[in-house]
């Protein structure tokens, strides 16, 4: 295609001073066509342990049940998801899903299959994340393959996961819970390194890469069929990060954008959750909006007692969290941990306002971004009906505003793979499911 006179490219920064900037999107960096291609967005959100849902009987049902009253566009929010009230229009509530597979395991070791939806109930075996296909497939266009956060670093440890993405071998992939490290991902330099730096350190990581790929393939010669099978999947995660070099060092050539420090708390502690969780929330919606990567996960809590997040409703005054799911009997108690789904509530709300606050053309970011927010059980240890929050995507083709109910029919992976499909894939199937969320799509 041609480029007009009067285009200007969308990664164009202005430069002078010995600073950049990079421009907003703007009517000359496009034509009329190619702004149906400004970019879809996808992210998936996990918070342990369930949500309040007192029994009809109980005095806090009416207050405090996560789930709303009420069908289709009729459904009325109780306090536990009143904040998302603002947004309606851009929410669906999804109650009935679930994993088929992991129906009968402990709750706690949901967070490990939420977006993958293997069968762990036996030997651990686990596979990839929706993220990661979509990121396998969205990679070219941008910095960062997939943004994967926590609010604790690293992998945690088997059936109490500190990350809900897993490559293609089904093995952890660590998340970030660092502001200012995520920062300097996106759009600063590692630890203050220069650019020359930045190129000898990747040249030597590749050469280190060429020489155990060297190495394998003559060690490979000399094993049985167990351990051929075995060092394959070692040179499968070698691959992986010799592709990520590659990527990584092709992009040093291009400009980062640039994003005032200033406008995000970067020294955000997770003392104070609010602001922690909102930090990282701010993060996401610079990532997308700068277009350095278009998939992003965030666990927001580790399952169990694990982890700094089971500490989040005590700066609230409420207890932990693991604490929470366990105390219904106590006097309050289901008020007391449905005030706590309230908390999150209002954090996921400030990032829906975030994104819609965005205009990309004639959209929002929200319009272009597609969520799914909830947790891997309803009660603590009951990895069935899980409460789940389908948000933003009009411009992406969903179609929201009610309340849907599934039976076990419905596989929890058919909603993986309609944000799949929405995000240009074109798969039929991913791990159980059984086909799209039609009655969401248009």
């Amino acid at each position: 295609m041609t480029t007009k006179s009067w285009q200007i490219d969308r990664r164009t920064l202005l430069k002078g001073a010995g600073i950049s900037l990079a421009l907003p999107l703007m009517e000359a960096m496009a034509s009329k066509a190619d702004k149906t291609r400004i970019p879809n967005r996808s992210c998936f959100m996990f918070f342990p342990n369930g949500v309040s849902l007192p029994p009809e009987s109980h005095k806090a049902h009416k207050d405090w049940h996560w789930f709303p009253s009420g069908d289709g566009g009729d459904y009325k929010f109780t306090k536990s998801l009143a904040p998302l009230a603002p947004h309606r229009n851009e929410i669906s509530i999804l109650q009935g899903l679930s994993h088929p597979l992991s129906r009968k395991i402990v709750g706690h070791n949901t967070a490990d299959v939420f977006l993958t939806g293997a069968d762990i109930s036996g030997t651990y075996n686990n596979s990839i994340s929706v993220d990661q296909v979509i990121a396998r497939e969205t990679e070219k266009h941008t910095r960062i393959p997939s943004l994967v956060l926590s609010s604790d670093n690293g992998i945690g440890y088997t059936a109490r996961t500190g990350t809900l993405s897993f490559n293609k071998s089904g093995h952890p992939i660590p998340a970030d819970a660092e502001p200012r490290r995520i920062f300097n991902r996106l759009f600063g330099t590692p630890e203050g390194e220069s650019l020359p730096d930045q190129r000898s350190r990747l040249r030597n990581k590749g050469s280190m890469l060429d020489y155990l790929l060297e190495d394998t393939s003559k060690l490979a010669r000399k094993l049985g069929n167990y351990d051929k099978r075995k060092l394959d999947e070692y040179l499968t995660s070698i691959r992986e990060v010799e592709q990520q070099v590659d990527r990584t060092e092709a992009w040093l050539e291009v400009a980062k954008p640039h994003v005032d420090p200033m406008n995000v708390n970067l020294m955000a502690g997770t003392d104070d959750p609010a602001e922690f969780i909102r930090t990282i929330y701010d993060l996401m919606a610079l990532a997308f909006q700068t277009d350095s990567t278009r998939v992003a996960t965030y666990q927001i809590a580790r399952e169990d007692s694990q982890g700094v997040g089971d500490k989040f409703p005590q700066a609230i005054g409420l207890g932990g969290h693991h604490g929470l799911s366990h105390g219904t009997r106590k006097e309050n108690g289901y008020e007391k941990w449905g005030q706590y789904d309230e908390f999150l509530s209002q954090q996921f709300s400030y990032f829906l306002s975030k994104l819609k606050s965005v205009e990309e053309g004639d959209a929002t970011l929200l319009d272009r971004t597609m969520i799914l927010y909830g947790c891997g059980t309803s009660t603590t240890h009951n990895a069935n009906n899980y409460p789940i929050v389908l948000a933003g995507g009009a411009k992406c083709g969903f179609n929201h505003g009610a309340m849907h109910r599934f039976t076990d029919e419905t596989p929890f992976a058919n909603t993986h793979l309609t944000i799949a499909q929405k995000m240009g894939l074109r798969i039929n199937q991913f791990a159980d499911s059984t086909g799209t969320l039609s009655n969401l799509i248009l």
